[in-house]
Formats: structure tokens, sequence, C-alpha cells
């Protein structure tokens, strides 16, 4: 067996084992898309393959590198996912693994595992990140009008209405078709909402994915609310109360089902986003 990193030319070969042996709902040519954001300066490689001494594909995990800045620091981001071994060749499935996570620099997330494959990485000296999610009524607001107060969703205009980090975080995704996105507040204090539009208990949701701002968040969340329930139709948001400051009105507490989980000696559960990782890149 030999285990190298994935390189542009590995691509399309990739793309096709993952749609066959993996997802068959996601198309060879959505592996390739996912893996191809330009979100750091240095990309390494695209993830780690294992092929046969004669050249054959036999397992792949992928990788999505980014740099985010978060309190004003650029750290280097690096979110393995989607790991495929075939079952005659799963005694060699963690070769894979380590040279990705060994690699000097990087924080490293894994968000989508299975429960088993989470215990592998626990015991990679993963920690599981705050698992607390919040259900809340999205209700209408007086204070939506006036004031200088503002709500954009149009994606050709909302880059207009944000600056700094938040403009770079909608810029790097904006080409994502099922991402929706809210940018929201007042001129000099505003904030994105990336969320993407699901169900519960029979009603629509707005599964809220990533907040660039949660103390701005906090002052203008009415906006959002606001917006989401009467223009958008959805009654209900769900997001991860590590997303937020405080929790919004009225909200309902429970548990996320799905492990997600985090390598890194500085960053607290809050700064570890979904951003630049495969919630994004796939529609999954």
């Amino acid at each position: 067996m030999k285990v190298t990193p994935i390189q542009a030319e590995h691509l399309d070969e990739v793309g096709r084992f993952l749609h066959q042996h993996l997802a068959k709902r996601i198309p060879p040519e959505a592996w390739v898309r996912s893996l191809t954001h330009r979100w750091a300066a240095d990309q390494p490689n695209f993830g780690i393959q294992l092929r046969t001494d004669d050249g054959r594909l036999v397992g792949a995990i992928c990788a999505a590198y980014s740099d985010q800045t978060i309190d004003g620091r650029v750290e280097r981001f690096c979110n393995p996912h989607s790991w495929c071994v075939l079952d005659e060749c799963r005694h060699a499935s963690l070769g894979l693994v380590v040279p990705l996570v060994r690699q000097p620099g990087y924080h490293f997330t894994m968000f989508t595992p299975n429960p088993k494959v989470a215990q592998v990485f626990l015991g990679l000296r993963f920690k599981l990140l705050d698992d607390t999610l919040l259900y809340f009524p999205n209700l209408p607001s007086l204070r939506a009008f006036g004031g200088g107060r503002f709500v954009e969703s149009r994606r050709e205009q909302i880059a207009a209405r944000l600056d700094g980090v938040a403009r770079r975080e909608f810029e790097a995704h904006a080409g994502i078709p099922w991402l929706e996105f809210v940018a929201f507040g007042v001129p000099g204090d505003a904030c994105l909402a990336i969320y993407k539009r699901g169900r519960w208990k029979r009603m629509a949701c707005a599964g809220l994915m990533h907040v660039s701002d949660p103390a701005a968040m906090q002052r203008h969340g009415h906006l959002l609310r606001h917006h989401l329930l009467l223009a958008r139709g959805i009654p209900v948001t769900r997001v991860e109360a590590r997303f937020l400051a405080a929790a919004p009105p009225l909200a309902l507490r429970t548990k996320r089902l799905q492990p997600k989980l985090a390598l890194t000696k500085t960053l607290a559960d809050g700064q570890v986003r979904d951003v630049y990782s495969e919630l994004m890149a796939l529609d999954i």
C-alpha cells in the first residue's frame, strides 16, 4: 500500500471514487468542486489517498484548508472529512489520517464523523465540541423599522453592506448555491448569517450555520428573526449555542446528535466555526 497526498491531478479520480463508494447522490464533479475552493493561501494537498502497489485507488480522506481571522489573528485550519476505504483495505485506514493530523501549524476540525469515526479521532486527541442546540421562534419586531437598520438578502447587494471579516466570509462562500445569506444591522455594526432551509416538526426551519459576529447578533438578531418570518416564511431557527453570545427569547435547548470534534490548543469551542468546511462545500 502507498499513502500519498491528493494533488490536483488526482481530483477527478478521487471524485469518482467517493461517488461510487461513499455517497452516490453526490456527483463526481460535485466532490471535485467541494475540494477546490481557494480558502487558504497555502494548499499543501487536498487530503490523503491510499493506493495499491499497481496504482489502484482504494481509499481517500479529503481535507479543506482555510485561513480564518479570529479575534484579529489569522488562524490556519485543516478540515478532514469524507474518509472512505474499501473493505479489503480497512487495515490500512489509519495510515490515511495520521499524516494529515500531524501537519504542523493547523487547527483541525472534523464535523461529520459517524460514531465509529468519532471514536478514532477522539483517540487522536480530538475533543468533542459543545453539543447544545437552540430552537427559537422567529418573531416580528417593531424595532425592525427605522433608525438606519437594514436587512439584505440579495446576493449581489450583500457585500456592500459588510466589511472586514464578514465581507471576506461572504465572498468566500457566495458561489455555493445551497447556502442562504443575510446581512443585517446598522451601518458600521453589521452581522452576516449563513443558513440552510430545512424542516423541524413539520415547520420550515432555518438551520443557522454561521454568525459572523455574536455580539452584533445579540444587538440586531431581532432583524434576522423578523426577516426570516415575514420575508422567507420560516417560523423557526435552529443554531448551535456556541455560535451565540446568549440564547434568544423563548429558545428551546436540546442536543446535537451529530458529533463534531476539534484538535486545537488555543481556540475555544465558539471560535471553531462551520464556515470553510465540508458542511458548506457539500450539500449535506
